[in-house]
Parts: C-alpha cells; sequence; structure tokens
C-alpha cells in the first residue's frame, strides 16, 4: 500500500513536471510568435512611431513628409512622425521599444552598432538601414558681432554645441577635439536649433554649430539677421576626417545664405533611415519603393532633399546591413548587385 502509494505520487510529479514543461513551451512559442507581430496594430497593420529631429532642422519636416506619403501611398501602415532631439535619441529610444524607425547620421549609427562611445557596452546590433539619404553638413555659425572667426576663437565664449541626444552635439566634440578643446573650453549650452535662432538674436551666446542638410531653416533665420558662416581650415580637417572616417570634406556654395560671398568649408555625413531588423520585410520594401518613387514630391517639400538620389541609397554604411526589404528593392533596381 505504501508502495502504490510512493509510486502515485512519483507519477503526479512527473505528469506535473512535463505539462509545466508543455506550458513553457507553449508561452516560448506565443512570444515569438507576439514577437514577430510587434509591430502591428490589433487590426493587422504595420504600426511606425519614427523618430526625426528638433522642429527647425531638416529632419522633422522630411519626417512628415514621409510619413504623409507612406499613409497614403503603403496599404495597411500607420506612420506617425515624432520630435526628438535626433540621432543619439532616436538610436536610444528604438533600442528600448519605443521607436520603430527613426533618423540618424552614419556616425552615430555606427557607435551604436558597434557599441562605442555613447554606446559603449550596448551594442545595437538588431537595427538595419532602409537608406542612405542626403548629406549632414556641419554648419558653424557666428554672431556678426562677435568678430569670431575661427573655432579656437570660440574659447571661453558663449556656444551652443547642439541638443543633449543629438548627432549634432557629438559632431561639436568631434571638432572641438581636433582643435585641443572640449566643451569645458567654451560656456556650452546644450539647446535645439529653435533657441540657438533666439539666443543668437538676443547676443546670449557668440556660435553655433547646426547639423542639417542645406540650406537649414535654422542657419536662414540667423544669417538673414544676426549671424554669418565660418569655415574650418584644411589642416583641420584633414585632422577630423582622418579621425571618424565617415567624415568627409564638403563645401557650401557662395550664395546659399544670405549674405555669403564665399564659399565655406566644413565636414559632412550621410543622413540614414533604419528600422529594426525585425520589420516585416515586405512592408520595408513597400516603404522604400513608395519613397523613391515620390522622390520628386520630397524633393518640393525639403530642399536638403535635392541631394537625395536612388543610386547613392547604399552609400556609406559604415559597415551597418540594410535591411533586407529594403536590399530586394535595391537589388530591382540594380543599386545593389544581385
Amino acid at each position: 500500500m505504501k508502495r502504490s502509494y510512493l509510486i502515485l505520487i512519483t507519477i503526479l510529479v512527473l505528469s506535473l513536471s512535463l505539462l509545466g514543461c508543455n506550458r513553457s513551451s507553449n508561452v516560448s512559442s506565443n512570444s515569438s510568435k507576439n514577437d514577430n507581430k510587434r509591430h502591428e496594430s490589433a487590426d493587422g497593420k504595420l504600426e511606425v512611431n519614427f523618430g526625426t529631429g528638433t522642429t527647425t532642422g531638416v529632419y522633422y519636416p522630411m519626417g512628415a513628409t514621409l510619413a504623409k506619403i507612406w499613409n497614403e501611398k503603403v496599404p495597411n501602415v500607420k506612420v506617425s512622425s515624432q520630435a526628438t532631439d535626433a540621432s543619439v535619441q532616436n538610436l536610444n529610444l528604438m533600442m528600448e521599444g519605443q521607436l520603430n524607425m527613426g533618423f540618424t547620421t552614419v556616425g552615430v549609427l555606427y557607435d551604436a552598432y558597434n557599441g562605442t562611445n555613447k554606446f559603449k557596452d550596448r551594442a545595437y546590433k538588431d537595427v538595419r538601414v532602409i537608406a542612405s539619404l542626403y548629406p549632414n553638413v556641419g554648419q558653424m555659425v557666428v554672431r556678426k558681432g562677435s568678430k569670431i572667426r575661427s573655432i579656437e576663437e570660440f574659447k571661453g565664449k558663449g556656444f551652443v554645441p547642439g541638443a543633449p541626444g543629438s548627432s549634432t552635439k557629438e559632431l561639436s566634440q568631434q571638432i572641438l577635439s581636433s582643435f585641443d578643446m572640449d566643451f569645458n573650453d567654451v560656456k556650452a549650452q546644450y539647446v535645439g536649433f529653435t533657441e540657438v535662432t533666439d539666443l543668437m538674436r538676443n547676443k546670449q551666446i557668440d556660435g553655433a554649430l547646426i547639423e542639417a542638410g542645406i540650406p537649414a531653416s535654422a542657419v536662414v533665420e540667423i544669417t538673414t539677421q544676426d549671424g554669418q558662416l565660418i569655415s574650418i581650415d584644411d589642416e583641420h580637417i584633414e585632422k577630423i576626417t582622418k579621425e571618424y572616417p565617415w567624415l568627409y570634406k564638403y563645401t557650401i556654395p557662395a550664395k546659399t545664405y544670405e549674405g555669403q560671398d564665399q564659399d565655406i568649408t566644413t565636414v559632412s555625413q550621410k543622413n540614414m533611415i533604419v528600422v529594426p531588423k525585425d520589420m516585416p520585410e515586405e512592408k520595408v520594401y513597400e516603404l522604400t519603393k513608395a519613397m523613391w518613387e515620390n522622390i520628386d514630391t520630397i524633393r518640393s517639400s525639403i530642399s536638403a532633399a535635392k541631394n537625395m538620389k536612388l543610386e547613392n541609397a547604399t552609400d556609406g554604411l559604415a559597415g551597418i546591413p540594410l535591411h533586407p526589404g529594403a536590399e530586394k528593392y535595391y537589388k530591382e533596381k540594380g543599386v545593389v548587385k544581385k
């Protein structure tokens, strides 16, 4: 009797264990299924939360333009563009699952993918590129009354390196370091482009870096009122581009902005649109196709987009993979070899 009781208990324990295993398997399977569907709404639409940039940069209006095109042209998607502090914040929010699309410069993307600098020890290997867009140009503006003509003259002066979560702040650090300077050498105020124009007008700062496609609305406003552009000399451009190989020399042609009588030399890098690698392949293909098939509409709305070209859509990726959906489209168009 006692032995039969022990056998019964043993059978019951084994049965519960097997049931637990089966339940775990089911939970795991459902979890995996939910992960694959995590970008979809209850009615099966692809929901895209698109991180752009500050309201006076190029990212913000371009994000709104793309969202409008995608919502109109791609079935079963809902794209919502959101103002952010741009590149660094966009990638952080994507890593946290709060965004599933974002603009970024390639330098910040490189750091995120490889777990370096701001992303040290937390590499974001699940990010994928939809497209390389237009040049993001470092535009150093100074207040006309400041008499500043070179970067080293910002020592001890009021300077806006960029908003806290922006690629502009990263680029400011890289430029200053080439002059053996850092943020402690200037009176730094970490704000967005909108605040820059107000601070400049009120003579509360002497200069700022605006990183954006050209012409940038913030630079247009500054140069028509209180400011002007200054160049980075070739010696320091060579130093910057050697240390940060995704940056390259860029010339802002004379007459781009009011009062700009000469070419301005500076540095630039590519802008990217990125998504998580588990974004549905067919939807990413459709989003990529709709963007390039409506490039004329984008160019008519966004001046900086005149430098967007399909043949350059996979340039300067710095080793970060394309999303398979985007790659499929570029293979069809001969941009990527099959």
